[in-house]
């Protein structure tokens, strides 16, 4: 993954509410099923083994984070169970054919998610972020980015 995407998402996680932490989780696993595809048509095994082994842990933390109170997580528990399988199998097979259907699985999962995220008008989990606000400079076509709050007492407060 590339440096600009790392930082969408890390402005992504720590502006996120629950739900929507959720979505950016789901957006950031498809970014490495995506650059794994990808490796295994360039035929770069290595690269295709990274981006797979990337995505495991994202993963076990969606399975980590399922609260048994509600029925709906024994589902979502064996869909999670069934992505882990078939990545796990794409390492042992060195192939990308076993990523078609877990992909299909996050992608329709990431659409229930985003639209439950829509209508969840909780706070995000992290307080005393810093706010990033974007402008053009006077450099041609030329974009930066400009944070209004400086120091080291930021990020999440309990």
């Amino acid at each position: 993954m590339k440096k600009e995407k790392i930082q969408e998402y890390t402005l992504r996680i720590s502006q996120s509410n629950r739900t929507q932490l959720v979505v950016v989780i789901y957006d950031i696993l498809l970014t490495y099923l995506s650059e794994a595809e990808d490796a295994d048509a360039k035929e770069d095994k290595n690269e295709f083994r990274y981006a797979v082994r990337k995505a495991q842990p994202f993963v076990t933390e969606l399975m980590s984070a399922l609260n048994f109170q509600y029925e709906i997580s024994y589902e979502l528990m064996r869909l999670y169970l069934y992505v882990n399988r078939s990545l796990a199998l794409s390492l042992i097979k060195n192939d990308s054919s076993e990523l078609k259907g877990p992909k299909i699985v996050i992608k329709n999962l990431r659409k229930a998610f985003e639209e439950i995220s829509r209508k969840d008008s909780s706070q995000p989990l992290m307080k005393n972020t810093q706010q990033i606000y974007a402008g053009l400079t006077y450099g041609k076509g030329c974009l930066k980015e400009f944070s209004n709050m400086q120091g080291e007492n930021r990020g999440f407060l309990a």
